[in-house]
């Protein structure tokens, strides 16, 4: 299963050839060549064999840079895009360095054939073996720039992809895109992030479900869809009051339909039903709890503005005034990832009292205005300092100096809040909503109406 990707390059190209070509990257040590020749079983290698897998393709790889720069500079284009840096990637175990780098030379020669030149490098320094590819941007025939558009991706994609079938070697049949970096980094701290949801829910349904039909009830109560159509290419999930749909396949391969299928019929065999309880206590609505106030209810005090859209968005989260329920739907429980700074916002807005989105550009301009006037006052005590003699006098002014820096930290964090605030409001408002409905069980009644229009439009 190979991956490939291609990107332009601007700098020098001797840096490129040279990470490329690295020796510590692309030779083998006497036990690696010793452990890869026996799995192999074709060859025996001495004790003292060490093998080096860097290849010129119109090209020598012991000079490679002055041949690609002579190329450059004999048709006048040593500027822009310098070259293009490619690799090919395999999954750990899979290949051999011998197959790996003469897959890697295959898919230079398919892909830019005999019109331009190519270093093939197969690094062997990480778990998964994979190749460099440098080719040199300016054409050695007629001195055209290689143009490197979508389709040129796709084709690189499409050739990795049938040398790979060619050669017996796995291939990825449905890719799954990039992920955000925001999502990746989420995912990896172990942070609730809408794709890690969807497996929670999928998962704790399935442990609970006896039958498919009571697994996609069950995902309804969660707050899910789920559309398996025949008419669809692909099933899809998607939240219960959002308009955009997930593949299923791209939460991984124990999240496929027929691996759905089969996880529930492992349940009905093994008779093993779990967490039932646990499932009533995650996904259903909390018990309404009374409250009381001293005189009519209509003289009771409120706090409304972004104060009070703060205060409940915190509460419907759980998190104020103590942790006593989960949110109910996938749009809060991913919005739990921000529940520190959820609270810092309700701290700020009560302590400042700002209930208004003017009032909030006000305060932040007015802290904008502060820290310019402490960052001047600041820059006056350093010049003092370096004029200073006295070590008394010194110390005083770091003093001084160190109270100042205090003020505009907390200053500074109070603005960052602020801006979270001002670029969030909208955004909290609809997931104070979505969390109601949810409260309400409107998902499920929407539902239910709209298989009953659908039955009498039969």
């Amino acid at each position: 299963m190979a991956t490939t990707k291609i990107w332009p390059v601007k700098c020098s190209i001797k840096k490129l050839l040279d990470y490329a070509a690295n020796p510590n990257k692309t030779s083998e040590s006497d036990l690696d060549t010793v452990i890869g020749y026996a799995m192999n079983g074709d060859k025996i290698a001495s004790k003292y064999e060490k093998t080096c897998y860097v290849s010129g393709v119109n090209c020598s790889a012991d000079n490679a840079l002055e041949e690609m720069l002579s190329i450059q500079r004999l048709f006048g284009k040593t500027g822009g895009n310098v070259a293009y840096h490619c690799y090919q990637s395999f999954r750990p175990g899979e290949i051999t360095p011998e197959e790996c780098h003469r897959l890697g030379v295959e898919l230079a020669k398919g892909m830019w054939g005999a019109d331009y030149q190519v270093i093939v490098a197969t690094h062997l320094d990480r778990e998964h073996l994979h190749n460099h590819l440098v080719c040199n941007a300016v054409s050695l025939i007629d001195g055209k720039k290689f143009n490197c558009n979508k389709a040129a991706y796709r084709k690189l994609r499409k050739l990795s992809d049938e040398i790979c079938r060619e050669s017996g070697y796995s291939v990825i049949e449905k890719p799954m895109g990039k992920t955000p970096r925001q999502i990746y980094f989420a995912e990896k701290n172990g942070e609730p992030t809408k794709y890690n949801l969807m497996r929670a829910a999928i998962d704790d349904c399935i442990a609970c479900a006896t039958s498919y039909k009571e697994f996609i009830y069950l995902m309804r109560i969660c707050g899910y869809e789920i559309d398996a159509r025949d008419n669809r290419k692909y099933p899809t999930i998607r939240s219960a009051f959002s308009s955009k749909n997930t593949r299923m396949y791209r939460l991984g391969e124990d999240y496929e339909l027929h691996r759905i299928y089969e996880r529930i019929d492992e349940n009905r065999i093994e008779g093993i039903y779990r967490n039932r309880d646990c499932f009533r206590r995650t996904y259903l609505p909390p018990s309404k709890s009374r409250g009381y106030v001293n005189g009519p209810r209509k003289n009771a005090r409120k706090i409304g503005g972004l104060r009070g859209l703060y205060y409940k968005y915190c509460y419907l989260m759980g998190y104020l005034p103590k942790p006593t329920h989960r949110p109910l739907s996938p749009e809060m429980r991913e919005a739990m990832r921000w529940c520190d700074k959820a609270s810092e916002s309700a701290r700020l807005l009560a302590h400042t009292k700002i209930d208004t989105i003017e009032g909030l550009k006000r305060f932040i301009d007015a802290s904008k205005s502060e820290i310019n006037v402490l960052s001047q006052e600041r820059n006056k005590i350093y010049n003092r300092i370096r004029r200073a003699k006295d070590p008394k006098a010194i110390r005083e002014l770091k003093e001084k100096r160190n109270t100042l820096t205090d003020r505009i930290s907390s200053i500074r964090k109070d603005l960052k809040t602020a801006d979270f605030i001002l670029g969030r409001s909208e955004k909290v408002v609809e997931e104070i909503q979505i969390e109601q409905r949810h409260r309400c069980g409107e998902h499920l009644r929407q539902r239910e109406r709209t298989r009953g229009n659908r039955d009498l439009e039969r």
